[in-house]
């Protein structure tokens, strides 16, 4: 599954992994053409108000799709993928000149390549559409910019807290917990894996948006007659002890309503600070709940890599590069305080991959220097010549500053002959990672040490790509 996972944009790929998870919960094995195409019309805002400006019933196209779902799924694939979806998806890659398949690309090869797939009643309602656009033609949702790419949870101690909470959540209405952890210590992966378990109900509310609570069109509070076991939970992410408090005394806030009229259990998610020490107690007293505080356990390099995974796609979509494996392995097991969480990870990666693609787009920062000088001279020997004055010696300096400007740009070509030139290398993430932290205030306490380069090398030159 993941060879063909590779294939698709980050959308798409968050689709496929929606569809396992689907088969998985009915007790299923494979994923269908079905399947897949049904989470694409779930995971992906912008495909059904599309199909309706074409004038496509999604109800008919969601039954039709539903009715040619196999009763016992096939067995015959690549393992988590059917041969029908193998088929499809390969299709589509035969045609499309992008690196990513994006749901336009898939639909219209669904429609027009794939005639094993032309008997499907779905596919004769797809086929209506006249026009698939192009990925840069479709808008993107706003919501798109908070998306969060599915984390996997490779750490078993995380596991271990997730069914923890779940379990006090739904035993104990008059839970008040708070899970606790640094900034950026991957509280919104693990809080996500929490929300997923298997019959725990819940209301997410971000208590500083209160408009966007009001405008919600579901309701939040069960009826006035509904039992406290029939509560779902309150989620408050990104919110301490502290900052609920501080909320809560606002007079003409919703939040302190909501919350002290909440009669199911209330889980905070946030990190540490000085005042939430005593925070917590009174927080409790004020609702009349005992506090539970649990800690959010250290993330191992298994569970870094899964984090950098999973935004790996957006990633290098973002910036036009690739992050190299080696890379990847490196950037997980780093132990610095700066880049040992998944969000300074994340962070450090993605400085390293703009860095790079500014490198590949317009040379070093010697090569532009040297660019912006060699014109002032070119500027200053027109002046000369207009004059009438002698303009030898600005001539003479562009040339040398030409033949310095080339220097610069060694490493430049070097890595474009060697194909590095958008590739993500250990050398770029170190240098980055120098940087970064010598303009961080305070003491600087890191030192370069004489590592292994884990297989890969810049070419011939330093490798810097600043100098």
């Amino acid at each position: 599954m993941e060879d063909w996972q590779g294939c698709l944009s980050p959308e798409c790929q968050t689709a496929l992994l929606m569809a396992r998870e689907n088969v998985g919960r009915r007790g299923g094995s494979v994923i269908t053409a079905e399947d897949f195409l049904l989470a694409l019309l779930d995971a992906i805002p912008a495909i059904p108000p599309f199909l309706q400006r074409q004038s496509i019933d999604l109800d008919e196209l969601v039954r039709t799709i539903q009715g040619e779902q196999p009763i016992v799924t096939e067995v015959v694939g690549d393992g988590d993928l059917s041969s029908q979806l193998i088929y499809w998806i390969a299709s589509a890659r035969e045609s499309a000149e992008a690196p990513w398949l994006d749901w336009p690309v898939l639909l219209k090869a669904l429609t027009s390549q794939c005639e094993r797939l032309q008997d499907k009643a779905y596919v004769a309602v797809l086929e209506l559409v006249t026009y698939w656009p192009s990925a840069h033609d479709v808008p993107v949702p706003t919501s798109d910019a908070r998306f969060v790419a599915p984390v996997s949870i490779a750490e078993p101690e995380w596991l271990a807290l997730a069914e923890d909470v779940a379990v006090a959540l739904a035993a104990n209405p008059e839970a008040l917990i708070w899970v606790r952890g640094p900034r950026g210590a991957g509280k919104s992966a693990w809080l996500h894996s929490l929300l997923s378990t298997p019959g725990l109900a819940w209301v997410q509310v971000d208590p500083r948006r209160e408009s966007e609570v009001l405008a919600c069109d579901q309701p939040v509070l069960p009826s006035a007659d509904s039992s406290s076991e029939h509560w779902p939970a309150l989620v408050l992410d990104n919110v301490s002890p502290a900052d609920l408090l501080t909320l809560i005394a606002e007079p003409l806030g919703l939040i302190r309503d909501l919350v002290s009229g909440w009669s199911g259990p209330i889980l905070l998610i946030g990190r540490d600070s000085m005042t939430d020490s005593s925070g917590v107690v009174r927080l409790g007293q004020l609702l009349g709940r005992e506090p539970e505080v649990l800690e959010l356990p250290p993330v191992s390099v298994r569970q870094r890599r899964a984090v950098l995974t999973a935004h790996q796609p957006a990633t290098e979509k973002r910036w036009n590069i690739q992050v190299s494996q080696a890379a990847l392995e490196y950037a997980a097991s780093r132990q610095s305080s700066c880049v040992s969480t998944p969000g300074g990870m994340l962070q450090w990666v993605r400085r390293a991959a703009a860095r790079l693609d500014l490198f590949a787009s317009r040379g070093s920062v010697s090569a532009a220097a040297l660019e912006g000088e060699k014109e002032v001279w070119h500027r200053q020997s027109l002046v000369a010549l207009a004059r009438g004055e002698d303009c030898h010696l600005p001539e003479q300096k562009a040339e040398v500053l030409m033949i310095e400007q080339a220097a610069a740009d060694v490493l430049w070509h070097e890595r474009k002959r060697a194909g590095t030139l958008r590739r993500l290398l250990v050398d770029d993430l170190r240098e980055e990672l120098e940087r970064w932290v010598a303009a961080r205030p305070g003491p600087v306490h890191y030192v370069r040490h004489c590592e292994q380069l884990q297989g890969e090398s810049l070419g011939a030159g330093s490798g810097n790509l600043h100098s």
